[in-house]
């Protein structure tokens, strides 16, 4: 599933180059739910919490590309 998760993040960063961060995905609803589809729509089938946990995970580790990147 992280393949999945950094890809869709890495949409996300291209669609909202000024605006995206795993603080945004998690507090605003807009965000959250664009997130989630890119990341459903790769068949990814976990509940919301199980996603966004993971997504948070990923970036404490250290795992996530950067803006810049």
């Amino acid at each position: 599933m992280e393949p999945v998760l950094i890809a869709s993040y890495r949409v996300m960063l291209r669609t909202h180059p000024n605006d995206c961060s795993v603080d945004r995905i998690l507090e605003d609803p807009d965000r959250r739910s664009e997130y989630l589809a890119l990341v459903r729509a790769s068949a990814v089938q976990r509940s919301e919490y199980e996603i966004l946990r993971s997504l948070h995970n990923l970036r404490k580790r250290s795992k996530l590309p950067r803006r810049s990147d």
